[in-house]
Parts: C-alpha cells; sequence; structure tokens
C-alpha cells in the first residue's frame, strides 16, 4: 500500500475538487459518450415516456411527491459507453448514441442493471426487454388511430330529383362506427340531372355507358387493390340511389369485400354523422325477417318471382301481367318481409346481418332446390337492403335475375300494372333489357 506524504501536501480550491470528482464518477461509471438530444427524444419517445423496465411502466413525465413535471428519468446503456462500464464491452463507444443500445429507466430501475444486480442483467436480457417494451407500447398506441377505409358513395339523381351528399356528416358516420377515412370520397355511377328519371328512355343507356367506360372498371380497381396506390382498405359505402343500381352495385362489391354499408336516414337531421348516423335503437330481433312460400314450384318450373317488401307491400295486381293474372301467380313465388313495413326498415346494423341470412336461404332455395334458372326480383327496400340484395348474388354461379323498377301508370287507361323490366344480372354479364347491350361483370 501506497501510503500518503502529508508532509508534501498541497492545498487545492474548489474547481479543481470538482473536476477530480467527476473524473472519478467518469472511472466509476464508464461512461464517456454522451447522448445527443435527438437520441434521448426517440428513446423516450418510443418508450412513451415511461419506465422500460418490465413491469415498472412509471411515468418519467411527472415526480410522484411535488406532482411536479419535469425530467426525472435515466438513459441507461445497455452496452455500457466505455469497456469499463457494466456490459462494456469493445463497441462500447460505436454504441453510445444508439438509441437501440439506450433504455429509458426511472432511478431505482437505472441502480438495479448498473449497480445493485450488473451480473442479473445481461445485454441480451435487457435488449430483449427493451424490444418488447417498444413493441407493446406502439402496440396501444396504435389502437387510438381508428382504421383507414376507402368512402365509396354511390349516388346519383332519382326520379329527377339531384343527388347532394354531405361528405362531413359521413365521415362523422365513419367516426361513430370506429372507422376514419383519409382519403378522398370516390363516386360511382354518379348520374348528372341529364339521366333524369330512371323510366326516361335515355337513363339506361346512359347509365350504361358509365357503367362500361368508368365505373365498372374502377370499382373492381378498388376491390383488387390497385385503386389507391395498390393499398387494398375496408370499404365504407354510402348509397342513395335507384333500386337496380343499387342492387347492381352489390352484386360488383360482393359479399366477399370487407365492406360496410351505412343507410340514410331521412328524418334525422340532427347530430353527429346526422342522416347518415346509424340510430341509437336496440338490436332487432332474429325472427324479424319472413319468408313466405307464395306458390310453391313444380319440377317443370324454370322461373320464379322473388318479391322484396321491406318499406312497403307491392300489390299483386300491379305485377307485369305475365308473372300475375286474376288466377294469382304464374310462377312460384317468394317473399321476403317484415311485420311493419317502413321506411326506417333498416335501422340497425345487425338489420343487414340478419337480412344476409334470410337472403342466403332464400338463394338457396331458389337455386338448389327449386333449380330456377331465371328470377323476377322486385325490391321495395331502403337502400343499404338493396345493395346487400346484390351482394348476396353469387360471383361465380347464380341465375339470372331479371330486376324490375316501377313505372309511371298510363294516364286514363285505369292500368294498375306499374312495373317493368330494367336490367338483367348474370353471372357473368349485366343486360339492358330494352336493347340487350351487354357489359362483362366476371
Amino acid at each position: 500500500n501506497i501510503q500518503p506524504d502529508f508532509n508534501n501536501a498541497e492545498l487545492i480550491n474548489l474547481t479543481i475538487l470538482n473536476k477530480w470528482i467527476k473524473e472519478s464518477e467518469n472511472l466509476t461509471t464508464g461512461r464517456k459518450g454522451e447522448v445527443s438530444a435527438d437520441t434521448r427524444f426517440e428513446v423516450a419517445y418510443t418508450a412513451a415516456w415511461r419506465c422500460q423496465f418490465e413491469g415498472c411502466g412509471i411515468d418519467l413525465r411527472q415526480h410522484l411527491t411535488p406532482s411536479m413535471s419535469g425530467n426525472y428519468s435515466y438513459f441507461a446503456h445497455i452496452v455500457a459507453s466505455s469497456e469499463e462500464g457494466p456490459r462494456g464491452n469493445s463497441e462500447s463507444e460505436a454504441l453510445a448514441n444508439d438509441p437501440t443500445n439506450i433504455m429509458l429507466l426511472c432511478d431505482k430501475c437505472h441502480r438495479l442493471i448498473d449497480r445493485v444486480a450488473p451480473n442479473d442483467y445481461d445485454a441480451e436480457k435487457l435488449r430483449a426487454m427493451r424490444e418488447r417494451n417498444v413493441r407493446e407500447v406502439k402496440r396501444l398506441l396504435d389502437c387510438l388511430q381508428l382504421p383507414d377505409a376507402q368512402m365509396v358513395v354511390i349516388g346519383g339523381a332519382i326520379e329527377g330529383q339531384p343527388f347532394i351528399f354531405n361528405s362531413r356528416a359521413a365521415e362523422e358516420a365513419m367516426w361513430l362506427k370506429n372507422m376514419r377515412s383519409p382519403y378522398q370520397a370516390e363516386y360511382f355511377i354518379n348520374n348528372t340531372s341529364y339521366f333524369s328519371a330512371s323510366n326516361n328512355p335515355s337513363y339506361w343507356s346512359n347509365a350504361f355507358q358509365l357503367l362500361k367506360t368508368i365505373d365498372i372498371p374502377r370499382i373492381k380497381s378498388f376491390l383488387q387493390g390497385t385503386g389507391r396506390n395498390g393499398d387494398l382498405k375496408p370499404l365504407a359505402v354510402f348509397a342513395l340511389h335507384g333500386t337496380s343500381i343499387l342492387i347492381l352495385s352489390g352484386r360488383l362489391i360482393g359479399d366477399s369485400s370487407s365492406a360496410q354499408l351505412f343507410q340514410y336516414h331521412r328524418q334525422q337531421l340532427e347530430g353527429r354523422g346526422r342522416q347518415w348516423a346509424w340510430p341509437d335503437v336496440p338490436e332487432p330481433d332474429t325472427n324479424k325477417y319472413k319468408v313466405n312460400i307464395l306458390k310453391e314450384a313444380t319440377s317443370s318450373d324454370s322461373e320464379a318471382i322473388l318479391q322484396i317488401h321491406l318499406t312497403a307491400v307491392i300489390p299483386s295486381r300491379e305485377l307485369p301481367e305475365h308473372l300475375f293474372d286474376s288466377e294469382g301467380f304464374k310462377l312460384p313465388a317468394i317473399e321476403l318481409t317484415i311485420d311493419d313495413c317502413h321506411f326506417n326498415a333498416i335501422s340497425h346494423p345487425k338489420d343487414l346481418e340478419l337480412l344476409g341470412n334470410a337472403i342466403d336461404s332464400i338463394y338457396r332455395k331458389i337455386q338448389d332446390e327449386w333449380r330456377i334458372k331465371k328470377v323476377h326480383l322486385f325490391v321495395i327496400a331502403p337502400t343499404t337492403a338493396c345493395v346487400r340484395i346484390g351482394q348476396k348474388m353469387q360471383a361465380r354461379h347464380h341465375a339470372d335475375f331479371i330486376l324490375y323498377e316501377r313505372k309511371p301508370s298510363v294516364s286514363g287507361t285505369g292500368s294498375h300494372r306499374n312495373f317493368e323490366p330494367t336490367i338483367k344480372v348474370s353471372s357473368t354479364k349485366v343486360v339492358l333489357v330494352s336493347t340487350d347491350e351487354q357489359l362483362d361483370i366476371a
């Protein structure tokens, strides 16, 4: 041992003493490299400003005793910034300012790994602890962000009335369903005023031209993930159009696509989301939808009638003569309805699920039991119900569906037969009944 020589001792000042203390701290802790401000921020950000020692998680932005805000954290090196420090090695200096080599710790946990039990916490164990913490913090913070969805608007003039879409209300309706739309809304089959009413002779020819040249290719691109920089997103569908267009749109979207339908509630003028928000109503009863067999099929039948009555009931006498006369239905017939037909028949998302189940059962009966090849389809229902009906048409194979819409009564004739065919939807094509013009939808 070297004994101090007090005879040759020199008096030192406070500045020299502080310098010695600082140098001794560097020797005992092994710290040489400084952690930059950018690195400190990155480490604290990925830790959400909480201690990263497993199970601790204490908030390091506020001291518990005086409740004062401040920085009460330690940026602890996993591999010390010098070889002599805890877990130090030949890479120490290179890793001194590496964010992946630094943990945000409280004073207690910092002392534990560096002074109390450094041998219990080697670099591999601390690195794994840090990585688990970063992943979990990111997962929890990502939960705060609503999932993205592509807003799709299927809207146009209905019987000559203009279509006005409130995108702000639609976005609010999406928020209420835990969705958000960071993209601009995409409009499909957005006919303008020159289309006029659906009974106008030029309506369907114009609509077909729009479908052929623009809308069918575009909606396919979105469903295949090529419509928005190759990014496939769920669809939030806002539909307000004529019955046939809505059913065709549902057929194009399909049942396998991730699409949430939003129903337009015309009387709901106030509140967040307004007409597009789902009302706060109880879930419907599971037996809400009734399937009635109006006329059974025989083995020789290849055509059938399907009536879907949700907002109103079509008097049978208003059906075309080749389907119904004074003796009754000329073809097998099925009706899907509810006890109280009303324009608010679809008031809860569960309604669409139950409706889909009922339609599935009808399609199975028509195709699997009756072996029907052609279905005459009459729908009086809310907009989302029409889309859902189309979604349930199988893409690979289904009967040909001939869609009908009401036409104006002929003045002075006393005729009550107010429906005529518009389009025919097969598994591969849609056909304009009046001209036999075809579009490929396979």
